[in-house]
């Protein structure tokens, strides 16, 4: 595109006429420096003129500061989400037109009211685990290597949120507004009640599992109806959602407390879930290890003391190097092991 084309989608957007892709187009021709400095160039010349040059230089370096970097030594440009594009346009606008028409050296953003809510979005760190309260009332609790999010209508005509990982939800009952998670292909509806979700995706399954009270699970055009201690499950690549029963459906949500919980659970899953938890970083020597299983419930312990343990019920050996697990096949062990397998 010509710089005449952002020009008009700038004008587009001071007339509240410019479509979101226009929008997140002129923000991405803004962030290119010679881009912007050209453009500022030109608006600084049409500038009130008694404005001292110094002031002027001040307030275009702050304007650039800003908008476009963080002070972290270098310039790295933030990543926004396309409401952020929007907050971050309508900051460019007010500065700009402040700078057009006034020599006031002293400013601030006064934008509230024109500004379009912003999508609440709570990503949780490997080794963090979080807890919101909605603006419904309802109650999450987010594990570790998680997004939530949700839009500004939530707690209006429905309550949908969005879950990449991990989360529990104590939901507040509301007949008239179902509270709905989607998770990838996997979509839970419940009016109030509490279950767990989990869609990893370094895990082949999504997993729904209800505490109390009843959901209904939708995978494409099929669905499935969720009582206490029932779990529903989507296999990715087969697209086939199904239920079953588990022992304790608490025991799924475990994690909340810092306990861990595995139920023939195959390493390679296993491996996953404590890079999560320990931020670590867990290399497999061996392939065949990964389709060893393990169960049990280690608790809330320590890494080495969790790698132990599975080395005592299978063929495994381990080494711990700074932050990295290597994890390889302990050929005496192997023999062992397969013998008890056979008696």
């Amino acid at each position: 595109m010509e710089r005449n084309d952002y020009i008009h989608i700038f004008n587009k957007f001071l007339e509240n006429k410019a479509t979101p892709s226009e929008i997140k187009l002129l923000i991405e021709w803004l962030k290119e420096r010679k881009a912007f400095d050209t453009w500022a160039d030109d608006i600084w010349m049409q500038s009130p003129m008694e404005m001292d040059p110094s002031v002027k230089q001040h307030l275009l370096d702050e304007l650039r500061k800003q908008i476009f970097f963080k002070e972290t030594g270098k310039r790295t440009f933030m990543s926004l989400s396309l409401p952020s594009l929007f907050h971050y346009a309508l900051r460019i606008t007010a500065i700009i037109l402040l700078l057009i028409t006034t020599s006031i050296v002293t400013y601030h953003y006064a934008m509230d009211k024109q500004r379009e809510p912003m999508d609440m979005i709570v990503a949780v760190e490997k080794g963090q685990k979080a807890n919101i309260t909605l603006p419904d009332g309802s109650k999450g609790w987010i594990n570790s290597d998680s997004k939530l999010s949700y839009g500004s209508r939530f707690n209006a005509d429905e309550r949908v949120l969005n879950l990449e990982g991990e989360a529990y939800f104590e939901v507040k009952p509301d007949a008239k507004r179902p509270f709905i998670v989607q998770s990838g292909k996997v979509s839970v509806k419940a009016l109030g009640t509490s279950f767990n979700v989990k869609n990893y995706n370094t895990e082949e399954h999504i997993s729904v599992v209800l505490m109390t009270g009843k959901v209904e699970v939708t995978a494409n055009d099929n669905h499935v109806d969720l009582l206490p201690n029932e779990q529903a499950i989507f296999n990715k690549h087969s697209s086939i959602l199904g239920k079953n029963r588990v022992d304790n459906s608490l025991d799924y949500s475990s994690w909340m407390y810092n306990t861990l919980n595995f139920e023939s659970t195959p390493f390679s899953e296993i491996a996953h879930t404590l890079e999560r938890y320990y931020n670590t970083q867990i290399v497999f020597k061996s392939e065949a290890l990964k389709s060893y299983r393990f169960t049990g419930k280690p608790g809330n312990t320590s890494l080495a003391s969790i790698l132990h343990l599975l080395s005592l019920t299978s063929p495994l050996a381990y080494e711990i190097k700074d932050s990295v697990v290597i994890l390889y096949e302990n050929n005496d062990k192997k023999e062992l092991y397969n013998r008890v397998l056979k008696q």
